[in-house]
């Protein structure tokens, strides 16, 4: 009667059952660290694309408030050039409330946006975190 061979290579019942070789562990552990290394770039890659992304929507956002900020200071030059040259205060006034109003929004989305650049970063921390950890680990295996 044949035995089955289980996963490991050795068989059921079988009274020779050691500990893997020392060139089975190393081969373990070189797949090991290979895999872990794949996953680490992933990790890696994963965390700059989000932080990239973060800062092309910061950027984006920034050149959106610059547009409007540039618009609401072309308003109010408008309202100032109209107020001295016609001295018709409803122009005036209506003028400098909707060059007030775009200003304020301008602004508003200016700091929007610098809160959002300044939050970004493109180093990986995370991944940074967990290779120190590895190697700490892997500090501890080889003792």
């Amino acid at each position: 009667m044949s035995q089955r061979i289980n996963q490991t290579g050795y068989a059921p019942g079988n009274q020779n059952t050691a500990d893997p070789s020392i060139g089975d562990l190393v081969a373990t552990l070189a797949r090991d660290t290979q895999s872990l290394v794949r996953q680490e770039f992933a990790l890696a890659r994963t965390e700059v694309n989000r932080s990239i992304s973060r800062l092309i929507s910061g950027i984006i956002k920034a050149a959106v408030a610059a547009l409007v900020v540039f618009g609401a200071f072309l308003v109010l030059l408008f309202a100032a050039t109209a107020g001295v040259h016609q001295l018709d205060y409803s122009w005036m006034v209506s003028a400098l409330i909707v060059g007030g109003v775009a200003l304020l929004v301008g602004l508003i989305l200016l700091f929007w946006a610098k809160s959002n650049l300044s939050g970004a970063s493109l180093a990986p921390t995370e991944t940074i975190d967990t290779l120190k950890d590895d190697r700490d680990w892997a500090k501890g295996e080889l003792r």
